[in-house]
């Protein structure tokens, strides 16, 4: 177990010690443990809906969709994205980023400069092939912007917006079609 002793100059070793937090999402950045509080009911909602389409589309292929588990960036960056598409079945308690081909965050009110600039930027830099933001402006209905890195950057491919159904790639060799307001209705 890692006790945090000083302010910075933690690694990813220090990083995956840590016990869980019930309630709560350690990520390292920049050698630093920021500490965001879990998710609201109705953004865990979209990316637990998410993870479910995505994972019934990748299946046949061998890879994996999952929630709230920690990705390996560098030495001294580790994220805990909404969802990841990983390249193949993963059995650790964390995965290597080169293992992820998309990267899926929903922003909230307290990590939206995170989940806009700096994310993207990081898991470009590492060349994650796709990332995918969820917007609720205003706690409505989610639109979805879709990226695909070109040249070391992300470029927007797609715009999906609640109401309509729309297809988008999660790999080179899979897509999905589905409506973003299906993330978040009610059951009934």
């Amino acid at each position: 177990m890692t006790t945090a002793r000083r302010l910075d100059g933690y690694t990813l070793d220090d990083w995956e010690s840590l016990d869980p937090q019930e309630g709560r999402r350690i990520e390292l950045v920049d050698g630093r443990f920021v500490v965001n509080a879990a998710p609201a009911m109705k953004h865990q909602r979209v990316a637990d809906r998410l993870q479910t389409l995505l994972d019934a589309a990748v299946a046949r292929e061998g890879m994996e969709a999952l929630t709230a588990i920690a990705v390996r960036v560098n030495r001294t960056l580790g994220y805990i994205p909404d969802v990841v598409v990983t390249s193949e079945f993963i059995d650790e308690s964390s995965v290597d980023v080169r293992d992820v081909t998309l990267v899926v965050e929903v922003v909230s009110p307290s990590t939206k400069k995170n989940d806009r600039l700096e994310k993207p930027a990081a898991f470009a830099a590492a060349g994650v092939e796709r990332f995918w933001r969820v917007e609720m402006v205003g706690g409505g209905e989610p639109t979805i912007y879709c990226y695909e890195l070109d040249e070391g950057a992300y470029s927007l491919v797609a715009t999906l917006t609640a109401g309509t159904a729309g297809t988008v790639s999660i790999t080179s060799t899979v897509s999905v079609t589905f409506d973003p307001a299906d993330l978040t209705r009610g059951r009934r």
